[in-house]
């Protein structure tokens, strides 16, 4: 006999896993901690969803959870020769995300559907366009600090009203542009609505100023576009991309300023030139490979990398690193300095794999937010920050129908 309450039963934590991922996939709007909460309640989701319908989930993709975890469970691992365990951990769990969502997806199996992840997508990208849009009017309203280079005085600005790091909100708007021009050319319906609300994204982004992840966009578009489209067509859709990406870049006066500092900058070390974004990094580089001169091998230990840098900025003649926050804004440095050769080869691992199956199993989305990631993660810790890895480790597992599993490929071209 059909049992009519556990079906019912199921129906309702189906719908409750569905609306905890659309709720999670508002991400850009959500404070950290409410973050924290939502994800708690969709992976709690999940389990409940599963202990309804036992036999009718998928079986357990083990190989998958174990690709997309193995930097958090590498962390782990970390914490068995660390001084501090505790100090450790609480650097661990920032990336905690790396294995929750994929222990999700992959274990607990809930019901991602394609239109869930279409829905998703569009969420997040709403959600980014409202927060662009959102902290904009407040920008407008107030004044701007007075006697600094205006590019300076909008991104502090933007920090106060949001509480978001700058790249990381770039992060936000141009996934989420991305997002729209991949649904923008996968199906007409809402194609303008996508279309306009990706420029509007862009033109975010390039208010922010944030350099690496323009150029992480545009190389995940023209990735998606010679992917999708007729190879004549998506040639002169990327030259279109990249002429509209460096023209708003250069006639907006923040990402103008910063795009001219990488090309005028003196490389030297603080104290015999002024101090910008670019010999910044050489600072952060200098000390970094230091360390890592000593340590290339074994690593230092994740929680002993910040303490190591800050020993060599104290010898620097700039107290501006004395905040304890400059850590090696490079996600495979970063892994390399904290566990060895073998973090230097997890990121290729972590990005690589995942990929390639989605490029198997024709994941686009997927694949523009591994390569966008990828791209971004060379000028920042994007996976140590909660913005940056929940996002990431949020969407890849969404979009992905799998990682180790093979599947039959799926033609994207339409034309030749």
């Amino acid at each position: 006999m059909t049992n009519w309450p556990a079906m019912r039963a199921a129906e309702l934590t189906a719908k409750g896993f569905t609306v905890t991922t659309l709720t999670l996939a508002c991400l850009p709007l959500l404070g950290m901690r409410p973050a924290v909460l939502v994800v708690g309640l969709w992976v709690l989701s999940a389990a409940v969803h599963r202990a309804f319908r036992p036999t009718a989930c998928e079986t357990p993709d083990v190989r998958s959870f174990l690709i997309l975890a193995s930097p958090f469970l590498l962390m782990l691992l970390d914490l068995l020769r660390v001084a501090d365990p505790v100090a450790g951990w609480r650097i661990a769990e920032r990336s905690a995300m790396l294995a929750l969502a994929p222990l999700t997806v992959f274990l607990l199996r809930p019901p991602v559907t394609p239109a869930l992840r279409d829905r998703a997508a569009d969420v997040f990208a709403l959600a980014a366009l409202a927060l662009a849009l959102l902290a904009n009017l407040r920008i407008a309203a107030m004044p701007l600090a007075a006697g600094v280079p205006f590019e300076h005085a909008y991104r502090a600005a933007f920090a106060v009203v949001t509480g978001i790091h700058p790249p990381y909100a770039a992060y936000f708007f141009l996934t989420g542009a991305l997002l729209m021009v991949e649904r923008a050319l996968r199906t007409s319906a809402h194609r303008l609505l996508r279309g306009g609300a990706a420029l509007l994204l862009m033109l975010a982004s390039v208010l922010v100023a944030s350099r690496t992840p323009l150029a992480a966009f545009v190389l995940a578009a023209i990735v998606l576009l010679l992917w999708r489209l007729p190879r004549a067509l998506a040639l002169r859709s990327a030259i279109i991309v990249m002429v509209l990406t460096v023209a708003l870049a250069l006639v907006l006066p923040t990402s103008r300023q910063r795009i001219t500092e990488v090309f005028t900058t003196e490389l030297a070390m603080p104290g015999t030139a002024t101090v910008n974004s670019v010999n910044e990094r050489y600072a952060v580089a200098y000390c970094s490979l230091e360390n890592l001169k000593r340590h290339w091998v074994l690593g230092l230990g994740q929680p002993e990398v910040q303490p190591a840098l800050d020993a060599c900025y104290a010898r620097l003649d700039d107290t501006r690193y004395a905040d304890g926050s400059h850590d090696t804004h490079c996600q495979p440095l970063h892994w390399w300095l904290s566990f060895g050769l073998i973090g230097l080869l997890l990121y290729p691992v972590l990005l690589l794999l995942p990929l390639r199956a989605a490029l198997r199993h024709g994941a686009a989305q997927a694949v523009v937010v591994l390569v966008f990631f990828g791209v971004c993660g060379l000028t920042e810790n994007v996976l140590a920050r909660q913005w940056g890895v929940v996002t990431f480790a949020f969407l890849v597992p969404l979009f992905l129908p799998s990682v180790a599993v093979g599947g039959r490929s799926v033609r994207m071209r339409s034309h030749r």
